[in-house]
């Protein structure tokens, strides 16, 4: 089956689904998302993507809200769309009310939308075998890319103009000419046999398989530091590399059409690759079932 959506509880084709045109995440981005990895029918780094919406949700002061509700849901929705590879969407809105930007007053219910729709990993494994290219763009998103929030327009015209150009992705550089991350991958790059990254913090997002890949840098006994690096460090890198939810461990070829170390997958980015695989297997092994899984 293809494309499945689940608006408030309510499973439905994704084509027939429909929210209000006065929904505060329509009208002013006043909403927030996750995205989330499909094995085997169930969500890979689960916990973690969990805290990182519960913590969004605060950041933009929305009320408590029911996650163990919203997990049922999209194992419903899993189930109803027979995925078993594939990706989850969710999105969380402030809710439908006049429009107007301060916060309705009484709150009214969020809305919840959830997708979930098949992932053929085939094109992005090809690309981990032989590196991508990607190019450097201005950073001119807001203050606050540790929020998972709808607001992502700087990032659509810079991935606009990467593909247009032909590359996969765009690095993005702020305004002191320091690389932060990429439109929709974290950064990762190795100097002196190290894996550097910028610091966290508010002007970049909080990576889940970032994370996940700093736990396997330490199972390949490879440091892994944040710091600060230019476009001019970045080209001079012994390697780079792109990290996410469906990309996973991505090395990157070229950076503004000049080549990264060899212009190929580097060798701590091969063994990050393995120490992915290895830790994806044994999660698998374990074949713990999916909340509400008969």
């Amino acid at each position: 089956m293809g494309d499945l959506a689940c608006v408030n509880g309510e499973l439905t084709a994704v084509e027939q689904a429909k929210v209000s045109i006065l929904d505060r995440g329509f009208l002013f981005g006043d909403s927030v998302y996750e995205v989330c990895r499909i094995y085997d029918g169930r969500c890979w780094l689960e916990p973690q993507h969990l805290a990182r919406l519960k913590r969004s949700l605060k950041e933009l002061d929305f009320p408590p809200y029911d996650l163990d509700r919203l997990m049922e849901r999209i194992y419903r929705t899993i189930r109803g769309g027979f995925i078993t590879e594939g990706l989850v969407y969710v999105q969380i809105t402030r809710g439908v009310a006049p429009r107007t930007h301060v916060f309705p007053d009484p709150p009214v219910e969020p809305t919840e939308v959830i997708i979930v729709r098949p992932y053929d990993d085939a094109p992005t494994a090809a690309r981990r075998a032989s590196g991508v290219a990607v190019v450097s763009r201005p950073d001119l998103r807001w203050k606050r890319c540790d929020v998972k929030s709808t607001n992502l327009l700087a990032n659509v015209l810079a991935i606009e103009t990467a593909r247009r150009a032909g590359a996969f992705e765009a690095v993005l550089v702020d305004a002191d000419g320091f690389v932060t991350e990429a439109t929709h991958t974290s950064l990762l790059w190795v100097r002196d046999g190290r894996i550097e990254a910028t610091p966290e913090g508010p002007e970049i997002l909080i990576g889940m398989t970032r994370h996940l890949t700093q736990r396997l840098a330490e199972s390949i006994n490879v440091p892994f530091v944040e710091a600060r690096i230019s476009l001019d460090g970045l080209l001079a890198a012994d390697e780079a590399i792109l990290v996410g939810t469906s990309t996973e461990i991505l090395p990157i070829a070229t950076v503004d059409g000049r080549k990264i170390g060899s212009g190929g997958p580097g060798p701590i980015a091969g063994k990050l690759q393995a120490a992915y695989k290895a830790s994806l297997d044994a999660w698998l092994a374990e074949g713990r079932p999916a909340p509400g899984a008969q």
